[in-house]
């Protein structure tokens, strides 16, 4: 399945006007507004109402029975100032699609495209998801809250992200874990406070947070095993002024990632430990919080399968490559948690050029990836809905 020279133009179009005009979670209306728009272009696409405050969901039934898949891409964009030079840069200011939701965004279009031109030959119905607020990981599962799964059989769910590492032509299909679990949590210290000058009144929370610091920090070193994936930060902390004066509150924030749940259960039992015995040895009380979690993206063997067919099918042979894991978080991993699902990462550099990673500010996509993105989506919605 390739997509026709003027689709091709179309889907390049599309991208440099979300790139020009980006929106950043849970603000992607105008965006909403234009996917509706090409959506509604394309005989045979049904868009469905699910009351979705940005994103859209949209089907195409086949001509014979058979079973649903569902196709995703992420629309939203960051909070960064983009630096690299195009015809299409940012005209928003401080926001950027510096991730290449965009190039995600135009590659499911592009499968639209293509999938409805062949709707008399499919067997079953392909679901497709244009998913908010990714770079927040609640956006998934908001779209499941609104009755994702309750609206759609769905057997199965494929997606992408591009890969700036990768050359254009290559897809990485990884069995097992791909992307990391993550757990970001708070922590509020609390303390007596009162007079600088008479510290032994006060219970000072600040000296119990340094510690804390220091004592969690330990633990990816002596409570996991040291082959296993484990970052853990301490991202914030604040308390105190300028003042002469002992504070009596503390609040901070943290995080960890991770690939194997049970390296992230032993993590987080011995982070509440750790910081409540830490606390309690200075005397202080420490309030914990889980404020969100996200698990991994992990592919399976089974459905490796269909993804390794589909990338030979598009690419050739040479085209698929494996690649290590990495310890950035997609909430692709929620829908997972419902119906088998597999994740590519797509190669989008040429050979020559500079790379730069996601959320650079000179972060930029090789727009001849964008055909073959799309074709890759198309075709591992057919290769699985042939399968049957």
């Amino acid at each position: 399945m390739e997509l026709t020279k003027r689709q091709t133009e179309c889907i390049q179009a599309i991208r440099k006007q979300i790139h020009t005009f980006p929106e950043t979670s849970w603000e992607e209306f105008e965006t909403t507004a234009f996917i509706r728009e090409r959506l509604s272009e394309i005989e045979g696409i049904e868009i469905v109402e699910m009351g979705l405050k940005t994103g859209i969901v949209a089907r195409l039934r086949g001509a014979y029975p058979g079973r649903c898949v569902a196709l995703r891409a992420d629309i939203d964009a960051l909070d960064v100032v983009e630096r690299w030079e195009s015809s299409c840069m940012s005209r928003r200011e401080g926001k950027g699609h510096l991730c290449g939701h965009d190039f995600h965004t135009a590659a499911l279009l592009g499968a639209a495209m293509m999938l409805a031109e062949e709707r008399s030959k499919i067997r079953g119905e392909v679901v497709f998801i244009f998913q908010p607020a990714e770079e927040t990981t609640n956006g998934a599962r908001y779209v499941i809250e609104h009755g994702l799964f309750e609206r759609f059989d769905i057997s199965a769910i494929f997606g992408l992200h591009n890969r700036p590492e990768v050359e254009t032509g290559k897809v990485v299909v990884h069995e097992g874990p791909l992307m990391a679990a993550k757990i970001n949590f708070s922590v509020t210290v609390h303390g007596v406070g009162g007079h600088g000058s008479m510290p032994h009144k006060c219970v000072d929370p600040i000296v119990c947070a340094s510690a804390i610091v220091q004592a969690v920090l330990t633990i990816p070193a002596r409570n996991v095993d040291p082959m296993a994936s484990l970052v853990l930060s301490i991202c914030s902390i604040h308390g105190g002024t300028p003042m002469n004066l002992i504070v009596d509150k503390v609040e901070m924030t943290g995080s960890m990632r991770y690939h194997d749940p049970s390296v992230g259960e032993r993590a987080l039992s011995r982070l509440k430990k750790v910081i409540s015995a830490t606390a309690d040895a200075f005397e202080c009380q420490a309030d914990f919080s889980v404020d969100e979690s996200v698990p991994a993206v992990i592919n399976s063997s089974e459905m490796a399968v269909f993804a390794r067919q589909a990338v030979r099918e598009t690419f050739g042979e040479d085209g698929v490559i494996d690649a290590e894991p990495g310890l950035a978080t997609e909430d692709f991993a929620d829908y997972m948690q419902h119906v088998p699902g597999f994740f590519y990462w797509v190669g989008n550099r040429k050979r020559e050029d500079e790379c730069f990673s996601w959320h650079n500010e000179r972060f930029h996509v090789d727009e001849e990836a964008l055909p073959g993105a799309a074709s890759l989506l198309a075709k591992s919605a057919v290769v699985f809905l042939e399968a049957t």
